[in-house]
């Protein structure tokens, strides 16, 4: 993986309020293409509901193509702040196995509507 542009891009939780590209998350992460590709692949394998976030295509297959949800860049953010602080892929399928409901769209919806109250009272 090549370097961060910036060392404590995934230190916050990402929330957009707009499907986004790969291209475009990348750039608000401040990682590489190949580099979120490659969280997308251990995401998708390994979460259900990051999986199911993406359209079926006509033959029922998934539309890996198609643009980020906001649930589904939220858990990218997730996956590579994993990343950095386990360092190597192996690590984080375990964490991942081991803590499935830390990626749920439950886990997701709780922490937006945090977001939102704190945004509220400020």
């Amino acid at each position: 993986m090549k370097p961060r542009r910036s060392k404590h891009s995934t230190d916050l939780d990402s929330f957009l309020d707009f499907p986004s590209t790969k291209t475009y998350l990348a750039e608000v992460l401040g990682v590489s293409r190949s580099t979120l590709v490659t969280w997308e692949n251990l995401a998708f394998w390994r979460i259900p509901s990051f999986r199911d976030a993406y359209p079926k295509t006509h033959d029922g297959s998934f539309d890996r193509e198609s643009p980020l949800s906001p649930y589904q860049a939220w858990v990218l953010g997730r996956v590579g702040r994993l990343m950095a602080q386990l360092r190597r892929g192996e690590r984080v399928k375990q964490y991942i196995a081991k803590n499935p409901n830390d990626f749920s769209r439950y886990r997701y919806q709780q922490a937006f509507q945090q977001l939102q109250k704190l945004q509220k009272r400020a």
